[in-house]
C-alpha cells in the first residue's frame, strides 16, 4: 500500500531553516551584546587604571619638583647664613626661579640671629596677580613656628617631610601642605628649619583640569548635562581625610571611612583601608546610593593615595549603545537572508518530488528501476546518480562482502594457529622434583599477546625468567619470541643473571627498529644451597612467601631491555630458606580493572599470599586468577596475565 506524505519538504525545511536562524540569531544577538559590554567595559576599565597612574605620577612629579626646589633653596640659605638680609634675599631668588612652589619659609633656631631677636622665619611669597615676590617676617610671640608641625618634622626628618594640610593664617593665608628640610651650617649643625609650602587650592585645580577634559572626552549626547555620568578625583591623606574632593565640605573635615553606607556589604571599608596602606587597586563600591568604582594609588612622595571616581553606568553606557547598533544590523541582515532562503530552497528542491516516487519503487526491492533525469547538476543530481550507481554495484558489493568475511575467518584462523605457536613455546610441563616445585600460567589479552615466562633445570641451578613486552598482538609477540630464544641460548652456557641480561638487552637494542622495549625479570636458584641470584630490567617486584608472610622482594628497578645498550645491569644476591614460594608476575595482575576502573592493585595481592603460607605455586597462581577474575566482574582484560610461581623445598 502506497503511502501518503501530506507534509511539504520544501515547506519542512524552509521553516525549520528559519527557526534555526531565528534561534542563532537570538544567540549571536545576546553573546554580541554581552561581548560589546563586557569587553568594551574592560577596555573602558584599563583606560581609567591608566589614567589614574598617569595622574600618580603627574602628582608625584610635581611634589617632587617642590622637593627639589626646597633643596635647592636649602643649599642656597646654607651659604647664606651670614645677615638675615642674605637669607632673605636667597629665599626670594629661589622661590622666584621655581614656579612650582607657592611660598617658602625659614624658621631658625632661637636667637640665632640676636639681632632678630629669638624669632626670625622670613617667609616669601608669590602674588598671584603680579607674580611678584614678597618678603614678610612673620616670626613672633603670637605665631611661635617652634610648636608647630613643620617645623618639628623638618628637625626630625633630615631627609624631608611632608607636613598634614592645614591652615596658615601668617604665612600662605590658606590651606597648604608643607615640606620641611632641615638647614644646617656649614660645621653640619641644624640652625634653622625650611618650609616649601604648596596650596591644596593648587592640588585641587589641577585635578580639577584632569577631571574636566576627561569627561569632555568621553561626553555623550545622550548623557550630556548629567552629572551623574561624571568622574571626578580625589586624594587622601595618611589618616583618612579628604585633602582634595570636588566637594570643599569633606575637605579637611570629614574622613573616607565617614562616608560608609550602614549597608555596606564591607567593599567600601576595605577600600578605605587599601588606600591606607598604600595599595594599588580598583573597587565597586556606592556612594551616596550610587555604584562606582575607583581606582586608587599611593602617592609615593607624601604617602598620601590618590583615587578616581567612576560611575558604573558610565562605564558601561558605551558597551550597551555598540552592542545595540550591532543588534540592529544583525537583525536587519537575518530578515534579508530569510526572505532569500524561503525562495532558494523552495525552488531547489522540487525536484526531489520525483525522485521521491523512484525511490519508492527501489525502497520495494526493484533494483533495475528508472531512475528521472534531474536537468540541474547539483546535489540533487548526484543523488539521482548515486542511486543509480547503487543499483548496478549492490551485487558487486554483495560478493565482496561474501570475499570479505572468507578472509576475516582465514584471518582469524591464522591468528589462531600463532597463538598455538606461541603458546607452545612456553613450558607446559613441571617438574615434580623433591627440591623444588613450579606452576606458571599466561593468560593474553588479545589473541596473541607479548607476556612470556620460561625455566630450565641446568647442573642442579633452576634458571627461570619472565617478561613484558611493550604493546599488544603481533608485533608483541614477535619480540617476545625473540627474547625467548635468546635467554634459553645465553642461559644454556651462563649461570649469572646480570650476563644474561645484558646479553638479551644488547641483542634487542642492536635490532629494535620499532623502538619497542620489554620488562625482564631472570634469576638462578642453586638448588643444593639456596643461593638466589637475580637481575631486574624494569620489571614488577617478585614477591616472597615464607614463614614471616608475603613481601616484595629487594630489586633494583633498572631500565627496561631494548633502551640502552650501554647500561649496566647489576646482580642481585640472596640466600632463600626452604619452604619460601617466589611469586613472578606482569602488570596484568596489579592493573586488573574492574567496571569502575578500579585496579586490583598490589595490596590485594599481598593480603592473598598472606593467608596461602604453605600452599602449593599451583594453588597460588589458581586463586590469584580466580580472584582476578571475580573482581574484573566481566570488565574486558586490559593486558595480559603472566604469573610463575617456584618453591623452594
Amino acid at each position: 500500500m502506497k503511502k501518503k506524505y501530506p507534509r511539504s519538504f520544501s515547506k519542512r525545511i524552509t521553516n525549520r531553516v528559519i527557526a534555526i536562524m531565528l534561534v542563532t540569531m537570538l544567540m549571536l544577538s545576546g553573546w554580541v551584546f554581552y561581548h560589546s559590554v563586557t569587553r568594551f567595559g574592560r577596555q573602558i576599565g584599563t583606560h581609567f587604571k591608566d589614567l589614574m597612574e598617569i595622574t600618580n605620577e603627574e602628582m608625584d612629579l610635581w611634589l617632587s619638583a617642590v622637593e627639589i626646589s626646597a633643596a635647592n633653596i636649602e643649599d642656597e640659605i646654607s651659604y647664606n647664613l651670614s645677615r638675615p638680609a642674605n637669607v632673605c634675599s636667597a629665599l626670594a631668588d629661589e622661590l622666584r626661579l621655581n614656579p612650582y612652589v607657592n611660598g617658602a619659609c625659614v624658621g631658625f633656631i632661637p636667637d640665632y640671629f640676636k639681632e632678630a631677636g629669638r624669632w626670625f622665619e622670613p617667609y616669601a611669597s608669590r602674588d598671584s596677580v603680579s607674580g611678584s615676590i614678597n618678603i614678610r617676617q612673620i616670626g613672633s610671640v603670637n605665631h611661635d613656628y617652634f610648636d608647630l608641625e613643620w617645623y618639628k618634622n623638618g628637625l626630625e626628618h633630615p631627609e624631608g617631610h611632608w607636613s598634614e594640610p592645614y591652615f596658615d593664617r601668617d604665612g600662605a593665608r590658606a590651606v597648604v601642605c608643607t615640606y620641611s628640610l632641615p638647614v644646617s651650617d656649614r660645621r653640619g649643625n641644624y640652625v634653622a628649619v625650611l618650609g616649601a609650602d604648596l596650596k591644596l587650592e593648587w592640588l585641587k585645580k589641577q585635578l580639577e583640569e584632569n577631571d574636566t577634559k576627561e569627561n569632555a572626552r568621553r561626553s555623550s549626547r545622550f548623557v550630556q548635562g548629567d552629572p551623574t555620568y561624571n568622574t571626578y578625583s580625589f586624594i587622601l591623606g595618611n589618616n583618612g581625610e579628604f585633602i582634595v574632593h570636588p566637594d570643599t565640605s569633606r575637605v579637611l573635615k570629614k574622613t573616607f571611612f565617614d562616608y560608609a553606607s550602614p549597608d555596606d556589604d564591607g567593599s567600601y571599608i576595605k577600600a578605605g583601608r587599601d588606600m591606607m596602606e598604600g595599595k594599588t587597586g580598583t573597587s565597586k563600591i556606592y556612594v551616596n546610593g550610587q555604584a562606582v568604582y575607583v581606582y586608587y594609588g599611593p602617592l609615593k612622595s607624601t604617602g598620601w593615595s590618590m583615587g578616581i571616581v567612576v560611575p558604573v553606568k558610565s562605564v558601561a553606557l558605551p558597551g550597551v549603545l555598540l552592542g545595540f547598533l550591532m543588534l540592529f544590523f544583525i537583525s536587519l541582515a537575518v530578515i534579508v537572508i530569510m526572505i532569500v532562503c524561503r525562495v532558494s530552497i523552495h525552488s531547489t528542491t522540487r525536484p526531489l518530488v520525483k525522485l521521491a516516487n523512484s525511490a519508492e519503487e527501489i525502497a520495494k526491492g526493484n533494483f533495475e528501476t528508472e531512475l528521472p533525469r534531474i536537468k540541474h547538476r547539483d546535489e540533487i543530481c548526484r543523488l539521482r546518480d548515486s542511486f543509480e550507481d547503487m543499483q548496478h554495484s549492490l551485487s558487486t558489493y554483495v560478493s565482496q562482502l561474501t570475499a570479505a568475511t572468507a578472509q576475516r575467518a582465514s584471518i582469524e584462523s591464522e591468528l589462531g594457529i600463532a597463538r598455538d605457536i606461541q603458546m607452545s613455546m612456553l613450558p607446559k610441563s613441571f617438574p615434580d622434583r623433591s627440591d623444588v616445585k613450579l606452576y606458571a600460567s599466561l593468560t593474553p589479552a588479545k589473541i596473541i599477546g607479548g607476556d612470556m615466562y620460561d625455566f630450565h633445570i641446568r647442573d642442579n641451578m633452576l634458571f627461570f625468567c619472565i617478561g613484558d613486552v611493550s604493546g599488544k598482538g603481533v608485533p608483541a609477540s614477535l619480540v617476545m619470541a625473540g627474547v625467548n630464544t635468546q635467554f634459553h641460548a645465553l642461559s644454556a652456557h651462563e649461570t649469572q643473571p646480570d650476563i644474561i641480561i645484558s646479553g638479551l638487552n644488547e641483542s634487542m637494542t642492536g635490532r629494535n627498529d620499532s623502538l619497542m622495549f620489554a620488562t625482564f625479570f631472570t634469576g638462578m636458584i642453586n638448588l643444593a644451597t639456596g643461593a638466589f641470584h637475580f637481575c631486574n630490567a624494569g620489571h614488577n617486584r617478585p614477591i616472597v612467601i615464607d614463614k614471616n608472610g608475603a613481601k616484595f622482594l629487594d630489586v633494583q628497578s633498572n631500565i627496561p631491555l631494548g633502551i640502552d645498550s650501554e647500561w649496566r645491569y647489576l646482580r642481585q644476591n640472596k640466600v632463600i630458606e626452604p619452604g619460601t614460594t617466589i611469586l613472578l608476575y606482569t602488570d596484568g595482575l596489579t592493573e586488573a580493572e574492574d567496571p569502575e576502573h578500579h585496579q586490583f592493585g598490589e595490596e590485594r595481592v599481598l593480603q592473598l599470599l598472606d593467608e596461602m603460607q604453605g600452599c602449593s605455586p599451583k594453588d597460588i597462581i589458581s586463586a590469584l586468577t580466580d580472584t582476578v577474575h571475580s573482581f574484573s566482574a566481566g570488565a574486558e582484560q586490559s593486558d595480559d596475565l603472566t604469573m610463575l610461581a617456584i618453591k623452594y623445598k
